[in-house]
């Protein structure tokens, strides 16, 4: 008789998978910091390569630099949404890094899930808690990837990285190109 051929199916994400992916990463970010907070205080770069290495997989960076361009990504040739996206995330990197770097007693927990704009979204809220701000609302905009759920966009206390970067964004565009928008991300984050 012949083998039989099996073929694995991949479970579909779940509410809760969402959840389960944001507070993990959440609670990585923090266990990391304080484990390497030696590391972190006499060198900055330290604390930018741990959130790289922990929120980068769980993000859908060209989702995100999609949104965040507009109308500016479908005129974008190849090689300017390669280099936009791959600057975009080194800024993500180092805005999610600067309030983690006077990291205390912080918290992030999250509260519960809403659906999202589309079938395949979800919006998993959460809240900050301790440091100097008291508690903050966060949220995180997801979307399905395979067999699990990448961020696409954050909401800090109601305000959306991707519409505050797509605004400025569209300004500088309209007065230099996206090629100096570019240009000017390269210089920051290697500043």
């Amino acid at each position: 008789m012949a083998g039989m051929l099996t073929t694995a199916v991949a479970a579909k994400p779940t509410p809760e998978m969402a959840v389960k992916t944001a507070q993990s990463t959440a609670d990585q970010i923090i266990k990391e910091i304080a484990s390497h907070q030696d590391e972190v205080n006499k060198d900055p770069k330290a604390l930018l390569t741990i959130v790289r290495q922990v929120l980068l997989p769980h993000i859908d960076s060209e989702r995100m630099s999609r949104l965040v361009l507009g109308r500016y990504w479908r005129t974008a040739t190849p090689a300017q949404k390669t280099a936009f996206t791959d600057q975009f995330e080194q800024l993500l990197v180092r805005t999610y890094a600067g309030p983690l770097s006077k990291l205390g007693n912080q918290k992030i927990e999250v509260t519960g899930t809403k659906p999202g704009a589309e079938a395949d979204e979800i919006v998993v809220q959460s809240m900050l808690s301790g440091g100097d701000l008291g508690r903050v609302p966060v949220e995180y905009r997801m979307v399905q990837d395979g067999d699990a759920w990448k961020a696409y966009d954050v909401i800090i206390d109601g305000i959306s990285l991707v519409n505050n970067y797509r605004g400025s964004f569209a300004q500088v565009i309209q007065q230099k190109g996206l090629g100096s928008l570019i240009d000017t991300l390269k210089s920051q984050n290697n500043g």
